[in-house]
């Protein structure tokens, strides 16, 4: 396979933000209030590397939902990120140029076709690093309290897509219903959105034992 993923720097967020300006459906960059990172998918054929994906990553808009975080006894607003911007470039996608097997990843269905999963194996890459990246990112202001991000969330509008990348990738429904039949099956909130969870194990190192990746105030609480 020919494809790899960074955290990215300052270059990779402007590239990022104009990206997403011309090419994402949404065609707005997330607010800086969210405090947003990015993840570079690169294209590595045997000259130099092209970017062609990002994944922006965020502090949620919604200080609290009531199933899974911002309440007592769920993580804390802090310990969530939003995968708030996901492309890729269509060269990677079905049909794409570079959507070959050895170059990005896929099965061979029953009939004989290659099927891309670029964006379920993207959205898993990003899920393995997030935890560590995020800390470094954005260190604790206050250590003392929870800080380990434990939830991972995204959002898809009905009108431009159906989610399936979240469904592959192991997301649960933020917010469910039941059909006719009792069963129970994901539902739009009240913003006409889907919503989509990954729990993340709570890890075992701390602040203190990661590189921190940029200065930030720490305030300690005594009681």
């Amino acid at each position: 396979m020919k494809l790899f993923i960074t955290l990215g720097n300052q270059d990779d967020m402007a590239w990022a933000q104009k990206t997403v300006e011309h090419f994402h459906y949404l065609k707005t960059i997330p607010h800086p209030q969210t405090r947003s990172m990015v993840y570079v998918l690169w294209y590595a054929p045997i000259h130099t590397p092209r970017r062609l994906g990002l994944c922006m990553a965020g502090i949620p808009h919604a200080t609290k939902n009531k199933r899974w975080y911002g309440v007592k006894g769920k993580p804390t607003q802090w310990q969530v990120v939003d995968l708030n911007r996901i492309w890729i470039d269509p060269l990677l996608q079905q049909g794409g140029a570079y959507c070959e097997p050895g170059i990005v990843p896929g099965f061979t269905d029953r009939s004989g076709a290659f099927r891309p999963t670029v964006a379920s194996w993207f959205i898993g890459e990003v899920l393995e690093l997030i935890q560590r990246d995020r800390v470094a990112m954005w260190p604790p202001v206050f250590p003392n309290q929870p800080y380990h991000i434990r939830l991972v969330i995204s959002y898809h509008d009905p009108k431009f897509h159906k989610g399936t990348i979240y469904k592959v990738s192991g997301a649960e429904p933020m917010y469910t219903a039941e059909d006719e039949h009792g069963r129970t099956i994901p539902a739009t909130g009240s913003n006409g959105k889907y919503g989509w969870v990954w729990q993340l194990p709570e890890p075992e190192w701390t602040w203190r034992d990661i590189e921190i990746l940029r200065p930030r105030t720490l305030r300690m609480e005594f009681v």
